[in-house]
């Protein structure tokens, strides 16, 4: 391997505008085929043979008609004097494309007008998925409101309706997270070229990571934050890998290769490891398949996606830039701290392996304080509470939190979130009787606001009833509601019952979350201990790894739920309540973040391996390679912060939640892990650290980070 990419390296720098011409051609064809066939992204929230799910499954059977997508238009001011004008709006509603139909709040039964007489909200049944309509189809939906709100009426969009061209722009934030990135590498590298190269290299990857993504998607379904995962995990590592190369090949340079051969070696060695770190990194996220939940592992396949564009553009097109760069890559002024030993040109007498011989002399005291400090960020972890997030959730400038909170006010919390019961009526049996007995157990289940008549389909076999909650979906009540109809209700009824909506379905997605969390973990965690063991030869080091980077998740966790759990801070980015934590943010953070702080393992550890095979003193190949690779590490990982920071701009408080909880994470790890509990660690290991048993060392393959010189 490290031979095939060394040639590839020298290929990619002596052939730079056949390599570079390439790319370009790739990334121009990906977008024009995404523009052309590119699907469109939906949140599938579905648990495959849940109940909610087999309910669904029900009354798509039985009820043809039933939409899935139901929206709501939800009118607020003197409803009774402009009742003409909302009856005007249903009806131009009804006349879009995609509407299979309209109930006006006078037709319900009962009215859906508020006791005040000031909120009333029509239902819309869409035939697709809202949040594929773009804003051309709301500018259509405006149009059709306009009588309401020239007659004064102020309207706003709920549930399926208020999704419509409901479209993140992660734009400003990678604007300001690649400009950032760019002081960051302009100040380590003192060179406009070299600071460009791993942002150029960074934009071709995510734009070719997310036209294949949007390819996909005509194909399979893929959630709405997909792409937004892929651009906030690929830019971060797509930055990183590419600092690392440059480094590597500027100290090359500076050792007296030549621009190819540079080029080569660095492919040899830092190329190396970007397939290693890269390859756990998309590990772990293919892992999230374990969860068993389409949208969880739709959410896999995106950053995955988007990690394998970055490894494939850090290993072919960083050597066609470096190439192409020539000597510009050099810093505009000469650096003196750069001293050549035995393993190297490193920075042995520098500041960060001082540190590390300062932190080996007395290891103990260190790695104690080190690992107490990230128990104590994770306690807030034992307090978590899983919960979904809903339109209650979102900023009010949007109009499905304007309608969420219009519905509340005016109907009660409950009807933001009904159940829905699906009765299949026996052969034979008094289904008036049967329904009857089943609505009269249901009102009486506590916590229930109404229940409403049962619907029957035309064969006159299955029923629906609609049961609307005390309090709103995010209440414990409400998941206490669901819990006692499932389990005390339904049993009794004499027929074959399901529990389903959006609120059942809900929970039945936190509880299918939680339950395969810990087979994630395990699951990773094994995986990367054996890549890193055959990695490095060294079960010690496989699993030092795994608990330190245990350790910087489970403080990672713990500041989510401080900040939007218990609200610690959460006004600093944009937030004015306190929220649950989605149970498939900690899934989707363990994954990104285990990956990540296996990144920072492989690299400093790699150096680490590079100065103990020339040196065999096992301290001094410690304040080696945390001296050759610390500041660009540390630079690294504050790149990395910015980029994952600046997209707490964006409004879906899930995003918030990953990019703090991987900034943090990234934080820890660069810190407190990698300066503090790894050359701690490895003091105390010594040679031990690098010992692997015999048997274990014959099956597992050989990776060879460090491997020869090419």
């Amino acid at each position: 391997m490290h031979a095939l990419l060394a040639r590839l390296g020298r290929f990619a720098a002596r052939h730079h505008w056949v390599v570079i011409g390439a790319w370009v051609a790739l990334v121009a064809g990906l977008v024009l085929g995404n523009a052309a066939w590119g699907g469109s992204y939906v949140n599938d929230y579905t648990v495959p043979g849940s109940q909610s799910d087999r309910g669904t499954d029900v009354i798509a059977a039985e009820f043809p008609n039933q939409s899935t997508f139901v929206g709501q238009l939800v009118f607020h001011g003197a409803i009774a004097q402009e009742q003409a004008a909302i009856q005007q709006s249903v009806v131009d509603t009804a006349r879009l494309p995609h509407v299979l139909g309209t109930t006006s709040p006078f037709a319900a039964s009962p009215p859906a007008v508020s006791p005040d007489g000031t909120i009333a909200y029509a239902t819309v049944d869409f035939d697709i998925a809202t949040d594929t309509l773009g804003q051309d189809y709301l500018d259509q939906l405006d149009a059709a409101v306009a009588p309401a709100r020239e007659a004064g009426l102020t309207v706003e969009y709920g549930a399926a309706a208020g999704q419509i061209a409901k479209r993140t722009n992660d734009l400003p934030s990678e604007v300001v997270g690649l400009t950032l990135a760019f002081v960051l590498l302009f100040v380590i590298f003192v060179s406009l070229v070299a600071a460009l190269i791993p942002l150029v290299s960074a934009a071709f990857s995510v734009i070719a990571a997310l036209s294949v993504i949007g390819l996909l998607a005509a194909a399979v379904t893929i959630p709405t934050t997909g792409p937004t995962l892929a651009t906030l995990l690929g830019l971060g590592v797509a930055i990183d890998y590419g600092l690392f190369q440059v480094a590597r090949h500027r100290e090359n340079i500076a050792g007296g290769d030549d621009i190819v051969t540079a080029a080569g070696r660095a492919n040899t060695r830092s190329g190396m490891a970007v397939l290693v770190a890269g390859t756990t990194v998309i590990i772990a996220m293919l892992g999230l398949y374990i969860a068993g939940l389409p949208f969880i592992s739709a959410l896999g396949v995106s950053a995955a996606i988007g990690v394998a564009a970055t490894m494939l553009a850090a290993l072919t097109l960083i050597p066609g830039f470096l190439g192409l760069a020539g000597r510009t890559v050099r810093p505009m002024r000469r650096q003196s701290n750069i001293v050549r030993t035995p393993a190297g040109p490193v920075h042995e007498h520098g500041a960060f392996a001082r540190w590390g011989r300062y932190v080996s002399r007395r290891p103990w005291p260190w790695a104690v304080a080190a690992v107490a400090f990230l128990l104590v960020i994770t306690i807030p972890l034992f307090f978590i509470d899983f919960g979904q997030l809903d339109p209650g959730t979102d900023p009010t400038s949007d109009t499905d939190r304007r309608a969420y909170d219009l519905i509340a006010e005016g109907f009660g919390p409950g009807v933001n979130g009904p159940l829905t019961v699906v009765v299949s009526i026996p052969p034979g049996a008094d289904a008036q009787s049967l329904l009857a007995g089943t609505v009269s157990k249901l009102q009486g289940a506590g916590g229930v606001a109404a229940v409403t008549p049962p619907q029957l389909n035309p064969a006159g076999d299955t029923a629906l009833i609609t049961v609307v909650p005390t309090t709103g979906p995010r209440d414990d009540a409400t998941t206490d509601l669901v819990h006692r109809i499932r389990d005390g209700v339904l049993p009794t009824v004499p027929a074959t019952t399901y529990l389903t909506g959006q609120t059942a379905g809900y929970d039945d997605f936190t509880a299918r979350t939680v339950e395969r969390l810990p087979w994630l973990i395990l699951a990773v965690v094994l995986l990367s201990l054996a890549l890193l063991t055959a990695a490095f030869r060294s079960l010690a080091i496989g699993i030092k790894a795994a608990v330190m980077n245990l350790l910087s998740v489970g403080a990672a966790y713990g500041v989510v739920v401080a900040v939007f759990q218990w609200g610690w801070g959460s006004s600093l980015i944009g937030l004015d309540e306190k929220l649950p934590i989605p149970a498939y943010v900690p899934m989707i953070m363990f994954a990104v973040v285990f990956g990540l702080s296996t990144d920072y393992e492989v690299f400093l550890m790699s150096r680490v391996q590079e100065a103990y095979v020339t040196t065999r003193d096992a301290k001094r190949s410690v304040a080696l390679g945390i001296g050759a690779t610390a500041r660009v590490i540390t630079t690294a990982a504050l790149i990395m912060i910015v980029v994952f920071i600046s997209f707490v701009a964006d409004p879906d408080p899930t995003i918030k939640m990953l990019a703090v909880g991987m900034a943090v994470s990234v934080l820890l790890d660069a810190s407190v892990v990698r300066m503090i509990l790894v050359p701690a660690v490895m003091s105390l290991l010594g040679d031990r650290a690098w010992w692997i048993p015999r048997g274990l060392d014959r099956v597992l393959p050989r990776l060879d980070i460090e491997g020869a010189q090419a």
